[in-house]
């Protein structure tokens, strides 16, 4: 069961979101506004985010930039806003898709299968490929280079995270905060070394993890 979380200052929308979710399968949680959307998916860890663009306290964009600092779960927004600027301004907070008011729950719902989808980036049989890399997601077993090493507890959690957002650059920050929990109170130095040792496992293919300056990781492969 997929965990969701809508925002938005309507109840009635919430209401219509979460009772029609809720039949497809979800599990639905509910915020009034940014801030309250902010809070929620820190303390909550939400699947995938809905968030109405046009808040109190705090916007649907404010809010996706606060979120994305400690998780890179999928967001999609709701919008009246039809102009080309506003659905830009909305990507580079780090939303996954759109929404125009007003639509059919069914598309909705769609929408979010499809961002989960690809989030997710699983295959039929479990596993994560990219640029020569195998990484199976029940037997924690990396294949790459012609061998075949099981990864262990954060090295297999953090090559996870960085093949599922593969193309995308993810800050030290948000690695730590999606695998040692928003609650951690170490440095996020530790990122490093454990992205040291995933590179020395993935021997011949350590390049695809390539280091950001000043930012983060992004795990640079094209899909196989």
């Amino acid at each position: 069961m997929y965990k969701l979380l809508v925002a938005d200052d309507e109840p009635k929308i919430r209401e219509a979101i979460r009772d029609y979710m809720s039949a497809k399968g979800f599990e639905v949680l509910t915020a009034a506004d940014g801030e309250q959307a902010v809070t929620r998916a820190a303390e909550e860890t939400p699947d995938v985010i809905v968030l109405d663009v046009m808040m109190p306290r705090t916007d649907g964009f404010a809010a996706c930039r606060e979120i994305r600092a400690f998780t890179d779960a999928p967001v999609l927004f709701l919008t009246a806003l039809g102009e080309e600027e506003d659905f830009l301004n909305g990507y580079a907070r780090g939303g996954d898709d759109y929404v125009v008011k007003p639509f059919p729950l069914s598309v909705l719902y769609q929408k979010l299968i499809s961002v989960l989808r690809r989030y997710n980036g699983a295959d039929e049989k479990n596993q994560l490929a990219a640029g020569g890399v195998v990484l199976d997601l029940n037997s924690r077993m990396l294949e790459t280079c012609g061998r075949q090493i099981t990864l262990c507890g954060k090295d297999f959690a953090v090559l996870q995270l960085l093949m599922r957002n593969r193309g995308r650059t993810l800050s030290r920050e948000q690695i730590v905060t999606r695998i040692w929990g928003y609650g951690f109170d170490g440095s996020d130095r530790v990122a490093d070394t454990h992205i040291k040792r995933v590179r020395r496992a993935l021997g011949g293919k350590a390049e695809l993890i390539k280091t950001v300056t000043g930012v983060g990781y992004v795990f640079d492969a094209q899909e196989d």
